[in-house]
């Protein structure tokens, strides 16, 4: 293979006409210059250059190299250009994806800001599950995504990824009003045990997650709990407990999907829902610019 290097020595000889102009155009020394040429002479195996008074000119051979190297060195520049342009974040692209929650409710004003800032980066956003993303980020199919972890309870394989805090998400008991676990208490802070959940059918939700959690919580509990229906919807989660078929987790930011007649309750022992942005070690300008929205969205 030929080095591009000495194709573009060879070029700028041929532009300036000499080997000593080249060399000042180059900013190096004209043994330097004449080194590069007689190399490339040795890995094509013919002259290049015919010298006379005036200067040199290129054989049949070096301008044929002349136009392959008027090639490279016009990608070469326009490959300079667009990565300019991904640092400054004048181009790119930033590919999320987001559980549904969160997508509803925490990235929407995230991604209106980060365009306002950056409006011609390309932005898609995607719903996934939390534990598909980590080997999406690692295959290359994603830049960012929003996942979860339960705390106390299951988490992601995070491994070779970097997670980024955004914030907690408290999980609450949805029951339907009259429930016998709602006795003393009578505003949403008040705390149900989930011990006194043990005879209560549950709505479970469908992600691989959520299930972990539950069954994980309700074991701690001292119990197995009885799965009545499966559901990632959660308006159709409120739906059937307002008809008294069950109870379900409902985290803080799916309570707005809740009817009037579902009561909400906190539990203890408490669990959260620690929301993160996972992102491959060394992120893309874009991705670590909205890293940066996110962040800042979190503290504001």
């Amino acid at each position: 293979m030929l080095d591009a290097r000495r194709l573009l020595t060879l070029r700028a000889v041929v532009r300036a006409g000499s080997m000593t102009a080249a060399a000042v155009e180059l900013g190096y020394t004209p043994s330097a210059v004449s080194q590069q040429v007689a190399a490339l002479e040795r890995d094509t195996g013919t002259p290049l250059l015919v010298r006379h008074a005036r200067g040199v000119q290129p054989t049949e051979a070096g301008a044929l190299l002349v136009e392959h190297a008027d090639v490279v060195a016009n990608r070469l520049s326009r490959a300079a250009e667009e990565v300019a342009d991904l640092t400054a974040l004048r181009a790119g692209r930033l590919r999320l994806a987001s559980f549904a929650s969160a997508g509803a409710r925490l990235l929407p004003s995230a991604i209106g800001a980060f365009r306002r800032r950056h409006p011609t980066i390309r932005l898609s956003l995607e719903l996934r599950e939390p534990d598909e993303c980590p080997d999406l980020l690692r295959d290359g199919d994603l830049d960012l995504a929003i996942t979860f972890g339960y705390v106390p309870g299951p988490g992601l394989d995070a491994d070779g990824l970097t997670a980024t805090f955004l914030t907690d998400d408290i999980v609450n008991v949805a029951l339907p009003a009259g429930h016998p676990a709602l006795e003393g208490t009578s505003v949403p802070s008040d705390e149900i045990d989930v011990s006194t959940l043990r005879d209560a059918a549950w709505i479970r939700d469908a992600g691989s997650l959520c299930r972990e959690q539950l069954v994980d919580m309700c074991t701690t509990a001292g119990f197995t709990p009885d799965i009545a229906f499966d559901s990632d919807d959660f308006p159709m989660v409120s739906g059937l407990v307002e008809s008294g078929v069950g109870v379900a987790l409902v985290p803080d930011l799916a309570v707005h999907q809740m009817g009037r007649a579902v009561v909400l309750r906190r539990l203890r022992p408490r669990v959260v829902r620690r929301i993160e942005a996972l992102t491959l070690p060394d992120p893309s300008p874009a991705t670590a610019a909205m890293i940066d929205v996110l962040r800042s969205r979190r503290e504001a």
